[in-house]
């Protein structure tokens, strides 16, 4: 009896071990990081590749070109919650051209094309989220009709490629994401924004209803613009150059609108440029500091590699600090976090995890409380000085 009841009992014991070890290697698996390089930089006279890695332990392993070089393109823009990244390209023989990256499927990559006329040019652009929870990318394209400029929007359906036409009302959809790090361009702020008494419209001129309201201590002129920052399901962020000041060195406020609690709360932060992002119900800035005019500054490069990050800070025309401001709209916790180098960015923000890329490190932390704690550096490589976005894919 005893030899069964042993038998029993390491058979059982067995049984635990293994099945912890397939829940371990479960959870180990359910997740797989890859990041986005490229260096969209709109003034430049030369156009930089968009590389797409999965970081795999330390080492970082090409997985696909998203874009080449002579793609010349303008922006790289991560929809998280929507399982996105888009890369727009400047327009070319009057085209313009959109890839869309399925974060959960990268074999589902797909380029559209949209003719634009010849006496047009692209305006800005802007992911939206209809009532019916479709994506468009909107295009605004801006045609010069007898010395007077006409917006007009064109739409192309995200999951199809199929043209649609918009309205400029249709604006009110919005998604943005903000602004990328690292001195490079590409950020899908909504500019042109006013208010008529507290009702936000868009356009000076057209006064387009956008069906949301300023907090009401937040007093504007009506020439005053507004920038609508960032806007996903969890929160609406606004600022206007109104609200950067000198009185205490140059500072700006950001206004965050809660849309679980259904209020505004606003945090003043150091830097007069913005460099902000948002992810979920978190708000992610940088100090940064706009310096003067560039002027008779060269660059070393080879086409198709990337500018060093000395030569990238000088082109931006911005001065940086390495400090971090991180703000959840929901629970009013402000973070302030200094990385030991300027050349840093916030790349993700996922539950309490959050990555940052510091110089050519790639750093994971954790969010606990009103801190961020065991920091670990997950890659380090110079591939990571070019490194501006990050997704994670789920894993059945």
């Amino acid at each position: 009896m005893k030899k069964h009841v042993g038998f029993l009992f390491i058979f059982q014991l067995v049984f635990l071990v293994c099945a912890l070890s397939v829940a371990i290697n479960i959870q180990a698996q359910e997740q797989k990081m890859f990041s986005v390089a490229g260096s969209p930089l709109n003034l430049f006279t030369e156009d930089f590749p968009v590389v797409l890695y999965e970081i795999s332990g330390s080492e970082l392993l090409e997985v696909d070109r998203l874009a080449e070089h002579q793609d010349k393109v303008f922006f790289v823009r991560p929809y998280h919650a929507h399982g996105l990244v888009l890369v727009g390209s400047e327009p070319e023989s009057g085209l313009i051209k959109l890839t869309v990256v399925d974060i959960d499927d990268f074999e589902k990559k797909a380029s559209f094309e949209l003719d634009i006329c010849e006496a047009c040019i692209h305006a800005f652009s802007h992911l939206l989220q209809m009532p019916d929870n479709q994506l468009i990318y909107a295009f605004v394209i801006s045609e010069v009709v007898q010395g007077t400029a006409n917006l007009h929007v064109e739409g192309v359906v995200v999951e199809s490629g199929v043209h649609v036409p918009l309205a400029l009302d249709d604006l009110k959809y919005a998604v943005n994401f903000g602004s990328p790090g690292g001195n490079v361009d590409g950020g899908d702020e909504l500019r042109s924004i006013y208010s008529i008494g507290k009702d936000a419209v868009f356009g000076y001129s057209q006064q387009i209803p956008l069906n949301w309201t300023l907090p009401e201590e937040l007093a504007l002129k009506r020439e005053d613009t507004i920038f609508q920052v960032v806007n996903n399901n969890e929160v609406r962020l606004i600022t206007t150059p109104t609200l950067t000041t000198s009185a205490h060195g140059d500072q700006t406020t950001l206004y965050a609108y809660d849309k679980s609690g259904q209020e505004w709360s606003s945090i003043t932060v150091s830097g007069n440029l913005l460099r902000v992002r948002g992810f979920g119900e978190w708000i992610a800035s940088e100090e940064a500091y706009r310096e003067s005019e560039l002027s008779n500054a060269s660059f070393n490069f080879s086409p198709g590699t990337f500018l060093a990050p000395e030569e990238r800070i000088t082109y931006s025309q911005m001065r940086q600090t390495g400090r971090l401001y991180l703000y959840n709209v929901s629970s009013k916790v402000l973070i302030e976090h200094m990385t030991g180098s300027p050349d840093s960015e916030v790349l993700l923000i996922d539950g309490d995890d959050i990555y940052i890329r510091v110089g050519d490190e790639l750093r994971k932390g954790q969010i606990a409380g009103d801190q961020l704690v065991a920091q670990e550096v997950l890659a380090k490589a110079p591939e990571v000085l070019n490194l501006h976005w990050l997704v994670i894919q789920a894993q059945d």
